[in-house]
């Protein structure tokens, strides 16, 4: 009971139009007080009862919590049931405000995390989501036959150089061999390197490259922005500079205005690289939202490529997390697991998205993360191909080289033997064979039923000592 009127209704079975949330919480009062106020305030009720409530809004409106996992009198995790009519179509603020708004601010609360999301397909009919799938993707790289690992890498220093310097480095690594070069998160329009001269001297080396190479290159210039129209005229010149791609700080910018963007993008039909710098701020710690849900909203607003980690490299999330985040981008139906994902389905009009692995990558990791992503990932090394012995070109070249090797199915220290390039990236960034994260992933999923009685007798520790 909550406010004076009851939201634990164990007996529903959550209907195919619902939305799903699986919830986290700990706090001063009883676990089912502390989800009841939490459906409550996400849904139609308040602190008191009201003289103003009446049936149909209490029956047609509210949250249910369906299912509960007691850890204690006072935390556990809770499944919520939105009924659809709740929400206002296509509008993902309004859905936010709801259930990820004002309950963070309950002062009961010493512990809230939402874990899940589930989306119905009825809601998904409302968006368009990405325009070019992972073929659309490939065909843009030419790599439709031989199905390889896209490489790339991002300029470093993260920011400092001028446009010529910051061209010179992309040419070196576009013509020998990599497929994307982007600018950093936090490189967008500074005096010392300005967006248009970049994109223009940067463009041309890029047209260069393709000419070397006989391959296509592209750019993932980042357009991101405050003003919109200022947003508009980069990625028209990017279109009519012939790049296919540009790239958004889609977490600082905001889903209202990533959709407006993305929108305008795929109307000049390019593709959208989606950056998810400041994301962490909400998905580690104990009040927040789990990444997995952000997921799931970049591929309803429709980017094209987005970064989701590694499960090998410099940022969080262990092999089996990423793998699942990975699922989520590519897959028609997401399956459950342990880790609190719901079952997902897609709707068939919903194409997949490109998933980008970065952070503290180089060739010598190569191996590892196809064993988590598969051969369907952008796999982006800054410090990996700029911090190389040899140098940049050296590089470039010991990251191509190594997903050549994935795709003629050689390890690394075998291809090595005839690419002097990656034979010095193994011995100064160390090699991660593929049998290393074969074995942790399949440790974790041989251990499921374990670990599931794991996570619902410790709570959230467990579970984040699982994921991170």
């Amino acid at each position: 009971m909550y406010g004076g009127y009851n939201y634990l209704d164990l007996n529903y079975v959550p209907k195919k139009t619902d939305f799903k949330v699986l919830v986290w919480l700990k706090g001063k009062k009883k676990f089912e007080e502390l989800a009841e106020g939490v459906a409550a305030e996400s849904s139609v009720g308040t602190w008191t009862k009201i003289n103003t409530m009446n049936k149909k809004v209490f029956s047609d409106y509210r949250a249910r919590i369906y299912e509960i996992k007691k850890v204690s009198n006072y935390a556990g995790f809770a499944y919520l049931a939105y009924p659809y009519e709740h929400f206002d179509e296509r509008n993902l603020l309004q859905f936010f405000a709801s259930v990820f708004g004002n309950v963070y601010g309950l002062k009961e609360l010493e512990e809230l995390y939402i874990i899940d999301l589930y989306i119905p397909i009825k809601y998904q009919r409302l968006f368009n989501g990405p325009k070019f799938g992972i073929k659309g993707i490939r065909k843009m790289v030419d790599t439709l036959k031989s199905k390889r690992p896209h490489v790339g890498t991002i300029i470093k220093p993260k920011v400092g150089l001028a446009p010529k310097e910051f061209a010179k480095v992309a040419y070196d690594a576009w013509s020998n061999g990599l497929d994307l070069v982007k600018d950093d998160e936090n490189l967008v329009n500074q005096r010392f390197c300005p967006w248009k001269e970049r994109f223009e001297l940067t463009n041309q080396v890029r047209d260069k490259a393709e000419i070397k190479t006989g391959e296509p290159k592209v750019y993932a210039t980042n357009i991101t922005d405050m003003d919109v129209n200022v947003m508009y005229e980069r990625i028209d010149t990017v279109y009519e500079g012939g790049n296919k791609l540009i790239m958004l700080d889609v977490f600082i910018l905001g889903m209202a205005l990533t959709k407006k963007i993305v929108d305008y993008a795929h109307k000049k039909g390019l593709a959208v690289h989606a950056h998810r710098a400041g994301y962490a701020a909400m998905h580690r710690g104990k009040y927040g939202y789990d990444f997995r849900i952000l997921a799931k909203i970049y591929r309803l607003l429709g980017v094209d490529q987005l970064h989701i980690g590694t499960g090998v490299g410099k940022m969080e999330g262990s092999p089996i997390y990423i793998k699942k985040l990975h699922e989520i981008l590519t897959s028609r139906v997401n399956s459950v697991s342990f880790l609190g994902f719901f079952e997902q389905e897609w709707n068939k009009d919903i194409k997949e998205v490109f998933p980008v692995a970065s952070g503290g990558l180089d060739a010598g990791k190569v191996e590892g993360i196809i064993e988590v992503h598969g051969k369907d990932v952008v796999i982006q090394a800054g410090g990996g191909v700029h911090g190389h012995p040899k140098g940049s070109k050296a590089g470039a070249k010991s990251l191509r080289d190594a997903a050549e090797a994935i795709s003629k199915g050689l390890s690394l220290e075998e291809y090595a033997k005839k690419s002097k390039e990656l034979a010095i990236a193994l011995k100064h960034f160390g090699y991660t064979p593929k049998e290393e994260i074969r074995k942790k992933i399949k440790k974790v999923l041989n251990a499921k039923d374990v670990l599931v009685e794991i996570v619902f007798s410790q709570g959230l520790d467990a579970l984040i000592a699982l994921r991170d």
